[in-house]
């Protein structure tokens, strides 16, 4: 989150002062990066009691912490294949982690921190929010100062936020400050196409103007099915607006976290420009999907009582590795292998699945090929019924023998009858 203040125009030493702070302080702000995708939270308010402090004055700095994380709205996709099957399954159920606030500290080199350190705070859920309170003690010098509340997050982006502390001064402007939020499938296969919804909340204590939001899809393997840039004339303090974004990606995106960055320009009521740019992170994931390719028989014409060896090559016709792959044979009643195991098979690749088989009778036998991989999206199982012929026994090896002994025979006969008129 993004929040920015400047100080009005005024003339004079102390005015000059004040405004090279703001100006200080709106630079440093526009370089604190976007809240990350991960759960963590963000500053949603703060009170400086009293508003107007005298020079060594003790005060109180209450800031409101809020998550980043929204209750679920059943916008990510999941995607499960049924083993029983083979059917894809999609659902939208998600659950947001909780953010856990390791520590939270109020730094400052010129206001002096009474009380500034909490420790293991715990977690905050969605939607959640709780206050902190810190005691400081005014600098000696009248002017506007910056203490910083440090916010560390486990596994989470950490919050940096200062908040103004005046001393014996004219109050600041108030300022709009947008920050924006956005929710994103959990994983988006290449070829399919998903949605975006950006929310873009004032934050901020003065209603921002002239708001444009520009998106920018930085990936080629991702465009936008909609527009690429918005405009909103106002945003009223504490109010939002909703975006709600559709893109297209291509079947060759590359897999991975593809960033599409999202700019937001706007005027608060002295109309000094202000800018805020997120970052939305696409989880791109690729998914596999088996099938059979070719199915060959050695020998090409199988008798009863022949061993066959029975090669199906199987086929990757997905986006993604097919994982542990296994094959195997079901309900065919001949003896042998009926199981074998490929491995990894990458897209558009196949590999050969062999089962050594002996044929017992002849007839048409039907059989399933069961397929078993898995890949990003867990595991797999794919079912594709198919059929082996096995015909009768060749009776023209068993008539040649019969002609061979035959013909011995005749022969024998005539050389012994020869032999015995001779005689």
């Amino acid at each position: 989150m993004i929040q920015v203040f400047a100080a009005a125009p005024r003339r004079g030493t102390k005015w000059l002062t004040i405004c090279c702070f703001a100006g200080a302080l709106a630079l440093v702000l526009l370089l604190v990066p976007a809240a990350a995708a991960a759960s963590s939270v963000f500053v949603s308010n703060y009170t400086v009691a009293p508003a107007v402090l005298m020079p060594g004055d003790e005060g109180t700095i209450t800031v409101v912490l809020t998550s980043t994380a929204q209750p679920a709205t059943g916008s990510p996709l999941n995607i499960r294949l049924d083993p029983g099957t083979g059917e894809a399954n999609t659902s939208t159920e998600t659950e947001e982690e909780n953010a856990y606030i390791e520590n939270v500290l109020l730094h400052s080199t010129d206001v002096e921190v009474l009380t500034g350190s909490f420790q293991d705070i715990g977690e905050i859920g969605p939607g959640q929010s709780f206050p902190l309170t810190f005691r400081i003690r005014a600098p000696g010098e009248d002017g506007i100062y910056f203490p910083e509340v440090w916010v560390s997050v486990r596994d989470g982006e950490n919050v940096r936020y200062p908040v103004p502390v005046n001393v014996n001064s004219a109050p600041l402007i108030r300022r709009p400050a947008l920050r924006v939020e956005r929710t994103v499938p959990a994983s988006v296969n290449p070829g399919d196409p998903f949605n975006v919804t950006l929310t873009i909340h004032n934050d901020g204590q003065a209603t921002a103007s002239d708001i444009s939001i520009g998106v920018n899809a930085t990936s080629g393997g991702i465009a936008p099915r909609n527009a690429e840039n918005y405009y909103i004339p106002e945003l009223a303090a504490g109010g939002d607006a909703v975006l709600n974004l559709t893109f297209e990606t291509d079947t060759s995106a590359p897999l991975g976290l593809t960033p599409i960055e999202v700019t937001v320009d706007y005027r608060g009521a002295d109309l000094a420009p202000s800018r805020e740019v997120a970052t939305v992170g696409v989880p791109i994931v690729g998914s596999a999907e088996m099938g059979v390719a070719s199915i060959r028989t050695e020998p090409a014409r199988i008798a009863a009582g022949d061993t066959v060896d029975l090669t199906i090559r199987l086929e990757n016709t997905g986006t993604a590795d097919a994982e542990s792959v296994r094959a195997t044979i079901e309900d065919l009643a001949f003896s042998g292998s009926k199981e074998a195991f490929l491995g990894t098979i990458e897209p558009g690749n196949d590999g050969p699945a062999v089962f050594s088989l002996a044929t017992d009778e002849a007839g048409e036998f039907d059989y399933t090929l069961v397929i078993r991989y898995t890949d990003d999206y867990g595991e797999h199982t794919v079912r594709q019924p198919l059929q082996i012929i096995v015909t009768g026994q060749n009776p023209v090896p068993v008539i040649a023998v019969a002609a061979v002994v035959l013909i011995v025979a005749v022969a024998v006969a005539i050389y012994w009858y020869r032999r015995r008129k001779e005689e």
